[in-house]
C-alpha cells in the first residue's frame, strides 16, 4: 500500500518502525500516518499545520472518539519526528457537546 506522496525514505522509516515493538500498534499507527498523507493530497515533506487542523476538522465532522482523535494525533506526532520537524504538531480539539 504504497502512496505517490510517501517518498522512499520515509516510507524506508516507517517500515522500521513497523518492525519492532508490538505489532498490532505499530500498524495501526503506520496506518494512520498513511491515511493523513494520502488526505492531505501532497508529499509528506509538504504538510505542516494547517494540513493538521483540515484533517482534525474532517474527523470532527465524522464524530470519531476522543480515543481515535488521540491515536490519530500520535501517529501525526511520530510523522513529525521522522521528518525531522521541531515542536509537536497541532492537537486535536476537545469534542463540544
Amino acid at each position: 500500500m504504497n502512496t505517490p506522496f510517501i517518498d522512499r525514505q520515509l516510507d524506508h522509516r516507517l517500515k522500521l518502525y513497523a518492525a519492532k515493538g508490538g505489532k498490532t500498534s505499530r500498524r495501526s499507527t503506520v496506518r494512520r500516518i498513511r491515511t493523513f498523507i494520502d488526505f492531505c493530497q501532497r508529499p509528506a515533506a509538504q504538510i505542516g499545520r494547517r494540513q493538521v487542523h483540515e484533517f482534525f476538522e474532517q474527523l470532527e465532522q465524522r464524530r470519531l472518539s476522543p480515543a481515535t482523535r488521540r491515536d490519530y494525533h500520535r501517529a501525526i506526532c511520530l510523522l513529525w519526528r521522522l521528518l525531522g520537524r521541531s515542536g509537536e504538531p497541532p492537537r486535536p480539539r476537545s469534542p463540544t457537546a
